[in-house]
């Protein structure tokens, strides 16, 4: 009993200091001002540093409301952009350690990361630090279907800003990752949706059952597997698989956020409110960029 008790007082006191620092505001602001200074000067190895030191308070923060709440940091919307936007800096951080010459593309990630942490305040209502709905409260599936299809959507947003980088830059190094990005998302949403139909015949008695969340996983599984055999079959062009990829963003913002305006399904833990004109115009921005830069620099590549 009073192991429990000093157990308590410990996760209240770093429930404290969490809610006065806010971390994630710092690290968005660093991602952000790193990003930016990457894209000017690109081997400022000061500003990589910062990056990374950034990238471990991002890292900290999540294993902190770990220890607060006891379980895995992706039982809420929110805390899943928190989890993408962490997935996507580790990946740049690793290319770049890997090849030197990625400071381009850890660039993206960083100013996706931040992008993803700034989406994930209007998601914040009240306290962060919420109880999950009981459906949501299993530590074993948190750990892994949630994990697991965050990770493709952290995948499915890199793939999609390198498709847009390709498209404005010409650049050869973005150009070789656009596939290894696209079959990693494949990968992590393909098994993340199967593991989620496990988890929905556990919980409800049933593998599938059409259900808004489940068709917007399909959708991102099916639009992959499309562009992915179009550029192998070479159906797709460079050009095409790139300006493909970079439609992507809209498929996994209808997925993450839009099925749950319809406002059915058994899902019901993941309904939000107030962002259809944010999602609407996300989506038109997204149709206007993609086709201007098509249009614009029509031959961004002399491969394929």
């Amino acid at each position: 009993h009073l192991q429990s008790q000093n157990q308590t007082s410990f996760r209240l006191t770093l429930e404290h200091y969490y809610v006065a620092v806010q971390p994630m505001t710092w690290v968005m602001i660093i991602y952000s001002i790193c990003g930016l200074l990457l894209l000017w000067k690109p081997q400022l190895i000061s500003v990589q540093i910062l990056m990374a030191g950034g990238f471990g308070l991002h890292v900290l923060s999540l294993i902190t409301r770990s220890i607060i709440l006891s379980r895995p940091p992706t039982g809420t919307l929110y805390e899943t952009l928190l989890f993408g936007a962490a997935i996507i800096m580790m990946v740049g951080l690793i290319i770049l350690w890997r090849n030197k010459h990625q400071t381009l593309f850890l660039s993206i990630c960083a100013l996706s990361s931040a992008f993803l942490l700034f989406v994930s305040r209007g998601f914040v209502q009240g306290d962060s630090l919420s109880v999950l709905v009981a459906v949501l409260n299993t530590n074993f599936w948190l750990s892994t279907h949630v994990t697991c299809i965050i990770i493709g959507y952290a995948f499915c947003v890199m793939a999609a800003m390198v498709g847009h980088g390709v498209l404005l830059s010409r650049a050869p190094t973005l150009e070789k990752i656009m596939m290894p990005l696209a079959l990693a998302a494949l990968l992590f949403t393909s098994v993340g949706t199967l593991l989620g139909g496990i988890w929905a015949d556990q919980s409800w008695g049933r593998f599938w059952g059409w259900d808004p969340k489940e068709n917007g996983a399909l959708l991102i599984v099916l639009w992959l597997i499309w562009i992915l055999h179009g550029r192998i079959s070479g159906h797709l062009k460079q050009r095409g698989f790139a300006a493909a990829l970079a439609l992507t963003n809209i498929m996994v913002a209808l997925t993450w956020f839009g099925v749950n305006l319809l406002g059915v399904g058994l899902h019901s833990y993941g309904f939000i409110s107030g962002i259809a004109w944010a999602l609407g115009s996300f989506i038109l921005i997204q149709f206007v960029i993609v086709g201007w830069l098509y249009y614009r620099y029509p031959k961004v590549t002399t491969h394929g």
